[in-house]
């Protein structure tokens, strides 16, 4: 995962694979059958964690969704920064490398980011139940114009070295989005 968050799927040899894994070239091919496998694979294993991450975080009711809401996306800035903003998510990463050259990819890509909007949309419905946002707000297009901008902001940032267009863009969404 760390390879290829850093240096592009198609960039990324299974030489290098197999030396940060310690694997000989024959046990790569009894697990995975294909690079492409492994890379589904790999993109698969992120989703889980980070699909793990929103639901324990959006559903934690000691907070108000919204409370909820901003706490998950801060503690993703917070693992962004740790890297010293030069990872982004490997999710939008090969996003932008492989949606047009591996139908595959696109999909299952397509489809995390799908899982990602209904987690927040969940949040936002029960924040507009809750009365923190209004009725006519669409808790399904605020998920999708939230997704949409932090991850622009985060290649931003990661353009830039630095997480204030991250943190700048989640500042924006709290104050006038979801009011």
């Amino acid at each position: 995962m760390a390879i290829i968050s850093r240096h592009g799927f198609n960039s990324t040899g299974i030489e290098a694979i197999l030396k940060q894994a310690g694997v000989p070239k024959g046990s790569f091919y009894h697990y995975f059958s294909s690079k492409q496998d492994f890379g589904l694979q790999v993109l698969e294993h992120f989703a889980t964690g980070i699909d793990r991450i929103f639901a324990t975080m959006l559903s934690d009711d000691s907070l108000s969704p919204l409370a909820r809401f901003r706490t998950c996306v801060e503690s993703l800035v917070v693992r962004f920064e740790d890297n010293n903003c030069s990872v982004g998510c490997l999710v939008a990463n090969l996003g932008q490398e492989l949606a047009d050259q591996n139908e595959d990819f696109r999909m299952r890509l397509d489809g995390i980011f799908r899982a990602w909007m209904r987690h927040f949309e969940q949040c936002l419905r029960e924040a507009q139940s809750s009365g923190e946002i209004p009725k006519e707000t669409s808790p399904e297009l605020l998920a999708q114009v939230f997704i949409s901008g932090f991850e622009g902001a985060l290649l931003i940032s990661k353009v830039m070295k630095s997480s204030a267009p991250l943190r700048n863009f989640i500042e924006f969404f709290f104050q006038k989005a979801v009011r």
